[in-house]
């Protein structure tokens, strides 16, 4: 197959990345070395995956969705023993087998699936991750980015940002606008780093459980203070007690509640419980 004949699929959400810019922006943030296992999401064409190949990692594996590009990326990349490909769904593959291998992922996300996206790869919280990755490189829709580096007093802010900056450490390099890609899709991009915490230095599994379940009940009314959210999980004594006891502001709407405030509420809760 020749890629100047090819189509994309709406249905994959096909935006292939060719300002030659970020693809060498990406290549430089990944800082790759050569015990580095890549796992690239969603080759396309391959035009990150040839920058990415000429490079001193040991090896490259990429998932490609669409079958009609498997013969022309293996072809295109057959006398390089440091590549392999996969045909699959990027949500239901199992990778148990390479799992500990793999150091750093690169993918250009399709919009449709970030959220599942994210929750495979840098995780949920109150759930062990098997994952050991040094590095998640995402280009990612901007609006999402936004939401996920938000802090608390921010319109953006919610049970997102606080999973997300609970579990990586995440730095956006550097927006990226439509015309950089074929087709140009509708929205702006964001180039991302995370780095996930590792399991040992991450919250205990109980306290995390508890700080996801809040922020579910919390932010989904996300316009009310959470005095009157937390009603269904907590008595009036419990919140009057926590209140006056821990400082923690009941009279707030929770995306204007910090992360340390997030962890002594569900600290809290839990002694409460305990006590119970």
């Amino acid at each position: 197959m020749n890629s100047k004949n090819y189509h994309q699929k709406k249905r994959f959400g096909q935006h292939w990345l060719v300002n030659n810019l970020i693809l060498e922006k990406i290549k430089e943030v990944a800082d790759l070395e050569e015990k580095d296992f890549i796992l690239e999401i969603g080759p396309g064409r391959g035009a990150l995956t040839s920058k990415l190949l000429d490079s001193k990692i040991s090896r490259l594996h990429a998932v490609e969705l669409d079958k009609d590009l498997i013969d022309y990326l293996n072809n295109k990349f057959k006398y390089d023993k440091k590549f392999s490909l996969q045909q699959g769904d990027i949500l239901s593959i199992n990778f148990d087998s390479i799992n500990n291998k793999i150091s750093k992922v690169i993918a250009n996300i399709p919009y449709n699936i970030t959220g599942p996206i994210l929750d495979i790869f840098i995780g949920r919280l109150g759930i062990i991750s098997k994952n050991s990755y040094k590095k998640i490189i995402f280009l990612m829709q901007k609006d999402v980015v936004d939401r996920i580096l938000s802090k608390e007093g921010d319109k953006n802010a919610g049970a997102l940002s606080v999973r997300m900056q609970l579990m990586s450490n995440i730095k956006r390099i550097c927006d990226v606008p439509p015309s950089s890609f074929d087709p140009p899709p509708k929205v702006f991009s964001s180039l991302v780093v995370f780095e996930p915490i590792s399991q040992e230095l991450r919250l205990d599994i109980k306290l995390e459980k508890c700080i996801d379940k809040l922020l579910r009940i919390s932010f989904n009314s996300r316009r009310k203070m959470i005095r009157n959210t937390l009603n269904n999980i907590l008595s009036k004594d419990d919140i009057k007690q926590l209140s006056e006891s821990d400082n923690i502001c009941f009279n707030q709407r929770p995306q204007d509640i910090s992360i340390n405030n997030w962890i002594k509420l569900a600290e809290a809760c839990i002694k409460i419980t305990n006590k119970n």
